[in-house]
């Protein structure tokens, strides 16, 4: 399936997950039954007065949604665009279905951080940093400290590490303290657990 038809199914499933809405008497609102999107999250996020008894959402509609989550700013950009683009566009889409799933909310801290301090000669010591990769991250930063306190780190360095791993080389001395954060091309996550390291 090529990105034009991957999009054209997806505007689909959401019209799909749109028709599964039903008025709940019980709860005084309507609801959904969705089998591909947290529908309810999506239409949150774009203001749609959905809970409206006369509320419309049509193929158009979806198709105008699904090309916003793509990154472009209508359905005609979007069939219109590169191979290239819609190749970009597709993880675009991942992200911010993702992004509104999770309410928006800061990607999880990395997991397991790890400095392992390693002399390395006239140069002073090398840090390898390694930590779990987070999912949608497009890079990580690492920080350091010499004091127990995340308010007075600094950035050491930024990249997308892979495997996730990354050496800081020729530093004058080990900072006590060091720190990972995910970033998913609009902003930073949660602060990883101060990194375990080697005391040697």
């Amino acid at each position: 399936m090529d990105n034009i038809e991957y999009f054209k199914l997806q505007s689909k499933n959401l019209l799909k997950d749109f028709k599964s809405r039903t008025f709940n008497e019980k709860e005084q609102k309507y609801l959904y039954k969705p089998l591909f999107f947290d529908i309810s999250a999506i239409f949150e996020d774009f203001g749609f007065p959905d809970e409206k008894e006369d509320f419309s959402f049509t193929l158009m509609n979806a198709q105008h949604v699904i090309s916003k989550l793509a990154g472009f700013n209508n359905w005609k950009d979007l069939i219109s665009s590169s191979s290239d683009d819609l190749i970009t566009s597709h993880r675009q889409f991942d992200k911010s279905v993702y992004k509104i799933t999770r309410n928006n909310q800061l990607l999880p801290a990395p997991q397991n951080p790890y400095a392992l301090i390693l002399p390395n000669g006239v140069f002073g010591i090398n840090v390898e940093f390694s930590f779990d990769s987070v999912e949608y991250a497009e890079s990580y930063m690492v920080y350091y400290s010499d004091n127990d306190d995340i308010s007075t780190a600094k950035p050491l360095a930024e990249g997308m590490f892979s495997p996730i791993k990354y050496t800081y080389r020729g530093n004058r001395k080990t900072h006590k303290y060091y720190w990972v954060r995910a970033y998913d091309g609009e902003e930073y996550g949660e602060w990883s657990d101060i990194a375990g390291r080697n005391r040697k």
